[in-house]
């Protein structure tokens, strides 16, 4: 009971620490900026539309790819503006908001290391830290936007279904996968996949009968499944109907088409015209500018493709002319211990099936959706770090203290990048992203 004290106490400690890193980045670091003022102009996040939907009853119009968000989370976003009635706070109040879930976020990859790790506290408390103090996690903290709420789609599943590994599959547990499958399909609609990745994992286990030595119960691992997808169902038809009596214009998810409302976001072009580069740029922010961010490019993508008469932030279009030398030495020592990391993988347990799934399902998504990928990013950033830490520490029994020392070592740096990039963010913000300040390459005149 003491340890657990103690580890409740380290818990609550690295929360209050990201909660002052993130509260810094979004109000001491920005002084001011109005990111809302260049709808999608800061990395294709659309903060305008992010903060209207959280903060108000007004519809944002993003329930064809939210389809509960608005109902989930709205109501806290709403009473937190209501603390004061300046209009500017709406955005202060999303912060906020983004901020806990990004926290709540850290914590559950710390509590899935522990898991992996065969109840190890100290990798639990680096997976977290790295999690929480890299770029991906700064910045949906301070430009709030979607994905950061629904990134905890994605770990909630996979630390239940290792809670629950080799015990019974009764009525009560599927009642529960139930009700977190709305969870992941209401926050974000393809964060169904982590849902049905982990649920998949824990019925094919199943039926091998690995529950105690036992044989398996197809007939009432059936029963269980339907009761499972009934909830789902009728508890996402009761939530769309209940929502749109508590905000009302708000549409069903199902009265529009997300690949016809998406379709400037698909990348078959690129896939087709160059596919070594498409593929290389999605690996890249897997492995490194979620850690370690340059600072921006510029891209014209709203001007083309939307008739916007301002350019955008960039991490795709970024270029050697983006980095500077102590960016590049630490973006060479992290991908030192990356790849170190993945040569470990191999003695990885199948406790790591699940998350390593889920993982490759997201890169198997945005290699054909998506742009400015360190927009999706928190779906599947935590789980990669605490994989990585995991089979690290679970290969190495007699330097596990180079795991922790190389993650806190890690962790301090990217702080100090994610800081020194967000500034810059601001700043071009600031200067004015409209056409009439900048020449053809996105430069201030």
């Amino acid at each position: 009971m003491a340890n657990r004290g103690i580890w409740i106490g380290v818990a609550f400690a690295g929360a209050v620490l990201l909660a002052c890193v993130y509260g810094y980045a979004s109000f001491g670091l920005s002084r001011g900026v109005d990111v809302t003022a260049y709808s999608s102009g800061i990395y294709d996040m659309d903060v305008r539309r992010v903060v209207v939907d959280l903060t108000t009853d007004q519809r944002g119009n993003r329930t064809s790819v939210h389809p509960l968000q608005k109902l989930m989370v709205a109501p806290f976003g709403i009473w937190l503006q209501s603390r004061s009635s300046a209009e500017t706070r709406r955005l202060d109040a999303a912060r906020i908001l983004i901020s806990a879930f990004t926290i709540f976020q850290a914590l559950l990859v710390g509590w899935l290391t522990f898991q992996l790790t065969h109840r190890s506290p100290a990798p639990a408390v680096a997976a977290g830290l790295v999690t929480g103090l890299s770029f991906s996690s700064v910045l949906a903290a301070s430009v709030p936007e979607s994905a950061a709420l629904s990134s905890i789609a994605t770990s909630v599943p996979l630390v239940f279904l290792l809670a629950r590994s080799g015990r019974t599959f009764h009525w009560r547990e599927a009642a529960l996968w139930g009700v977190m499958g709305v969870l992941c399909i209401g926050l974000t609609i393809t964060q169904i996949i982590p849902w049905l990745i982990a649920l998949g994992v824990r019925v094919a286990r199943l039926r091998r009968g690995r529950v105690a030595g036992k044989s398996a119960d197809l007939r009432g691992l059936g029963r269980n499944l339907v009761l499972c997808a009934a909830i789902l169902a009728s508890l996402t038809w009761a939530g769309v109907r209940l929502q749109a009596q508590v905000f009302p214009g708000t549409q069903e998810f199902y009265a529009e088409n997300p690949l016809e409302v998406e379709r400037h976001f698909y990348r078959s072009e690129n896939i087709r015209s160059v596919p070594l580069q498409h593929t290389s740029r999605l690996l890249l922010h897997f492995v490194l500018f979620d850690f370690v961010s340059p600072f921006p490019a510029y891209s014209d993508f709203l001007i083309q493709e939307y008739g916007l008469r301002w350019w955008s932030l960039s991490i795709e279009e970024t270029g050697f002319d983006q980095w500077r030398a102590p960016q590049l030495a630490l973006a060479a020592a992290l991908l030192a211990a990356l790849a170190f990391a993945c040569a470990l993988l191999r003695r990885a347990d199948t406790s790591f099936l699940a998350p390593a799934l889920c993982v490759a399902s997201q890169f198997g998504l945005h290699f054909f959706y998506g742009r400015e990928y360190i927009l999706y990013s928190p779906h599947w950033h935590g789980v990669l770090v605490a994989i990585l830490i995991a089979a690290s520490w679970n290969s190495l029994s007699r330097r596990r203290w180079a795991v922790l020392a190389a993650a806190g070592a890690l962790s301090g740096a990217m702080l100090v990048n994610d800081l020194v990039v967000l500034k810059s963010v601001y700043e071009e913000v600031d200067a004015g992203l409209g056409v009439d300040v900048r020449d053809t390459r996105g430069e201030l005149r």
